[in-house]
């Protein structure tokens, strides 16, 4: 058992140590998934001398990771997947120490696994924390970002006060939005906003699914942006902090995330 848990790292230990002991080593790798580039063009990008850059793509070489050709230096297929992966990993763990404080503080069990392995997917993110000298500055920079959407879609496990007359006027001004609520919030809201429901459920641009399973995460996913939100550790909802991000690789990963909550979920008809 001991052995299995640790033979893919045994397996390949020294081949890691090859690539990461070398920061020219790695940056060549990454550079040349753009790519085939000469020695020239490498030479400038990273900033060294040729003599430095020749003796690293001789190492690639001798690991079948790089190869030489007429128009330059080119990934070989292996060399090439490894790469990829490096940057997604180095991309991950970028996401993670910019803001350890924000994935530290909260439950992330609401994001299932295939995505977390994709965490790297939300670059260029930023935390939007309220504050007791503005404690509406969450919410406030939510509102800015979603009133000019032409399509909204979003997971709550919540309902804030304020969401449905968001809702509501982005409904009626022709706004396509795709709502998927635990059944317990649907139930919620469905009593307590009646007359809002029935008036868009038969609307042809607002369409809602309905989880039986609990949800612990609330996001929003427009054309421009991503809107994250998790519960704290207590098992508490966190109104208060948003993690946001505009790249388009992570308005993909919540796209996807979302269609992984629809896909698990009943859809609302008219006259339910």
């Amino acid at each position: 058992m001991g052995r299995n848990k640790y033979a893919i790292y045994e397996d390949i230990e020294e081949q890691l140590k090859f690539i990461i002991s070398s920061r020219v080593r790695t940056k060549m790798l990454i550079s040349l998934t753009e790519g085939a580039k000469t020695s020239g063009i490498i030479r400038e990008e990273l900033g060294q001398g040729a003599s430095t850059i020749i003796h690293a793509a001789r190492d690639l070489e001798k690991e079948r990771l790089l190869e030489e050709k007429e128009d330059g230096y080119h990934l070989t297929p292996v060399g090439n997947v490894i790469a990829l992966k490096l940057i997604d990993t180095f991309k991950t763990m970028k996401v993670l120490n910019t803001h350890k404080d924000f994935w530290l503080s909260h439950d992330i069990e609401g994001i299932p696994k295939e995505f977390l392995e994709r965490i790297g997917e939300l670059e260029e993110a930023e935390v939007i924390k309220s504050t007791p000298s503005n404690v509406f500055k969450t919410f406030s920079y939510y509102f800015q970002l979603v009133r000019n959407a032409k399509k909204v879609i979003g997971v709550s496990p919540i309902l804030h006060p304020r969401f449905p007359p968001i809702i509501e006027k982005l409904v009626n001004k022709g706004t396509d939005v795709k709502l998927v609520l635990t059944d317990e919030i649907f139930e919620i809201g469905k009593e307590k906003y009646y007359h809002l429901f029935q008036e868009l459920i038969n609307k042809k641009n607002f369409q809602v699914w309905v989880s039986e399973r609990p949800i612990k995460v609330a996001f929003t996913v427009t054309e421009g942006f991503i809107s994250l939100a998790l519960f704290n550790l207590d098992g508490s909802y966190d109104p208060n902090t948003d993690l946001v991000s505009k790249s388009k690789g992570a308005i993909n990963w919540g796209r996807e995330l979302f269609e992984y909550y629809k896909s698990r979920a009943r859809k609302v008809i008219q006259g339910t």
